[in-house]
């Protein structure tokens, strides 16, 4: 197997010089909001010029995306780490559900916009974004209907399209965003969270009693 290609100096700094410049644009985002902050407010807390900065993004709008497909990879990694954790099926994805939901909660501000740009109309920038963003969620499907056929194999989970069933866990999530921008609730994602795990428990999870009854027969 072929060693993978070393990376050169020049991308180890754009590298680095990225995700300094989107962390300061999401300690900014928190303190002033996505329309106040402005592109020399970010070059200013990222320490660079702001030509430098448009080297990096070319807008705001790309800036902001990019902080949007951050987040999405960071929950990408930690749903993977959730669902590889020791566990049942059924305990994995109340796991995972409570990672997505925190997840919610801290990126509150960045979900308006994302489910924004995702209604956006045609455009470049917009359709690599998009590109991108819905190869992580491909990614996380993949995932989470694993998890949901080994549990259905298991007899843990109800039988049902495994597929199907990660759609709807995910529409849940997106629901409790959707709600959480629509009414103002800044604790939607905390409230959402005993909702949902006792939806999972009541209507995915089969009880152990009928699982012990058929291991009886």
């Amino acid at each position: 197997m072929p060693a993978s290609p070393k990376a050169t100096k020049k991308e180890i700094v754009t590298a680095f010089r990225t995700r300094e410049i989107l962390a300061a644009a999401r300690k900014l985002l928190e303190q002033r909001g996505p329309e106040a902050m402005t592109m020399g407010e970010i070059a200013a807390a990222a320490g660079v010029a702001k030509g430098t900065l448009y080297l990096y993004f070319q807008s705001k709008d790309d800036l902001i995306q990019a902080l949007i497909a951050q987040v999405g990879e960071n929950i990408l990694h930690d749903v993977e780490v959730s669902l590889v954790a020791p566990g049942t099926p059924p305990e994995k994805l109340i796991r995972m559900v409570s990672v997505l939901l925190e997840y919610l909660n801290r990126d509150r501000l960045l979900f308006p916009i994302y489910a924004r740009e995702l209604l956006q109309g045609e455009g470049a920038s917009r359709e690599g974004f998009r590109r991108r963003y819905q190869e992580l969620e491909e990614k996380f499907v993949t995932l989470v209907t694993r998890l949901f056929a080994d549990g259905i194999a298991a007899g843990q989970f109800i039988s049902a399209n495994p597929r199907l069933l990660t759609f709807l866990i995910r529409g849940l999530v997106r629901a409790t965003g959707y709600y959480q921008k629509a009414e103002g609730q800044a604790d939607a994602a905390k409230e959402a969270l005993p909702v949902i795990l006792t939806l999972i428990s009541s209507g995915l999870i089969r009880e152990k009693q009928s699982l012990a009854e058929e291991a009886a027969l």
